[in-house]
């Protein structure tokens, strides 16, 4: 389809419009038509005269034979000859009539075959002309009425469209300018309908991401108040006032660690914090996301064990955020695994991508699920001790680095995170990284 431009008119553009190439065709069959009819008319009224003329010759040499029999032979030469003009003749002849008044000035009306010639020429043109005309005008009103229709057509389908949110009836396709401006209108039918969805997905994702959020702050703020309340109370021990104050202090740790990673998560996805991306050994960063681990894993007994190739891998990545987003998928394997059981973070690397892969011995996730653990504040199992943050929060930063988070898993085998990357990306231009 042609797109819409602000280019200068040209004859070939102009031409590319139905209307007007069926207004061409019309005039060019009008001048035709017309051409024919004139040509025809004249024949016919060429063939009119021709008898009528002959009738009064006929008429003339009758009377002139009569009267002068000797001439008899002579008269029918004398009005068919196609001569020589006889100058003195012709004088003759003009003093002879102009006696009778048969000159210039005479008035048609003594020439009865001329007079009848223009009386019916004038109104057979008339009636011709005034018919051509009509016929001429509802063509060419059938011509001009048809974009009006086409707009009418559009409007009321666009109408209809925006009332009830849905796309065009049916497509309204057609060469030209009026075809440019259905397809121009089609496709913003269709994003209006895109965008009115979205949004109304934005404004129940926010509804419901509030409602979480709410909900998240209301445990740990309903027990801030009652441990305040505790140790406001004078028989308060000094030992479970300590105990309390802990508690307190755990609780908000887990609202400031909720709040940031939030915030995180915002940033990402509003396109307001920016990777920086350099090509560093991923074994590195796997190594920058493992060491906070170590004791926590050492805590639930868990051990960590990283394979990866002999040969480096290099990956233009932002070490910081890449290893926060494993940081997050090591520590949920971690606390989906059993005590004594193992988490295997492995690097392999194939012709087109690197791939970090994270895999625990833990209880497995049902497969109804694996399609909704990577949204926010999704718990696989109600008596999960996390958030749902973790897993969207890796999701987000892996999607900046061009790659994918998949997972598979199943009952009781344990859970496999995968973060598949590009290893051939663009730098980009470099900016600064907002800081939390």
């Amino acid at each position: 389809m042609e797109r819409l431009s602000e280019t200068r008119r040209s004859f070939g553009r102009l031409w590319r419009n139905p209307g007007v190439r069926r207004f061409a065709a019309i005039c060019l069959a009008a001048a035709v038509v017309l051409m024919l009819f004139a040509w025809l008319y004249s024949r016919y009224e060429s063939d009119r005269l021709k008898r009528e003329w002959l009738a009064r010759d006929e008429r003339l040499i009758g009377s002139l034979a009569a009267a002068h029999p000797e001439l008899a032979p002579e008269l029918p030469r004398l009005f068919v000859e196609d001569g020589k003009e006889d100058p003195e003749a012709r004088k003759l002849g003009q003093e002879l009539a102009s006696r009778y008044g048969l000159d210039e000035k005479a008035d048609s009306s003594i020439f009865p075959i001329v007079e009848r010639f223009r009386s019916e020429l004038w109104i057979k043109l008339s009636a011709g002309l005034g018919l051509f005309i009509l016929l001429l005008s509802l063509l060419l009103f059938r011509v001009y009425a048809s974009p009006y229709r086409h707009i009418h057509r559009l409007a009321v389908s666009l109408e209809k469209s925006v009332k009830q949110n849905s796309p065009m009836d049916k497509p309204l396709y057609e060469d030209g300018e009026l075809g440019l401006l259905s397809h121009t209108v089609q496709e913003l039918s269709l994003r209006l309908q895109e965008t009115i969805s979205q949004l109304h997905k934005e404004k129940t994702l926010l509804k419901d991401t509030v409602a979480d959020i709410s909900h998240q702050l209301k445990t740990p703020l309903t027990s801030l108040a009652i441990y305040v309340e505790l140790l406001q109370d004078p028989r308060t021990s000094r030992e479970d006032a300590r105990e309390f104050l802990e508690t307190c202090r755990r609780e908000l740790e887990r609202m400031e660690w909720l709040i940031l990673t939030l915030l995180k998560i915002a940033r990402l996805e509003a396109e307001a914090l920016e990777i920086v991306p350099v090509r560093a050994p991923l074994s590195d960063t796997v190594e920058m996301a493992l060491d906070p681990l170590r004791s926590v894993a050492e805590l639930r007994r868990v051990r960590l064990r990283v394979e990866t190739p002999q040969e480096e891998i290099p990956l233009l990545h932002d070490p910081k955020w890449l290893s926060e987003a494993l940081t997050n998928l090591v520590k949920n394997a971690i606390e989906h695994s059993p005590e004594g059981g193992q988490v295997t973070v492995r690097t392999e690397r194939t012709p087109m991508f690197a791939h970090i892969s994270v895999r625990d011995q833990g209880e497995g996730i049902d497969e109804q699920h694996l399609p909704h653990i990577f949204k926010k504040f999704y718990q696989s199992s109600p008596a999960g001790s996390g958030v749902g943050l973790g897993l969207p929060l890796a999701k987000s930063i892996v999607e900046k680095h061009d790659g994918l988070l998949s997972a598979s898993s199943r009952p009781e085998e344990g859970t496999t995170f995968t973060m598949t990357i590009p290893l051939h990306r663009t730098l980009p231009q470099a900016s600064s990284l907002t800081n939390l």
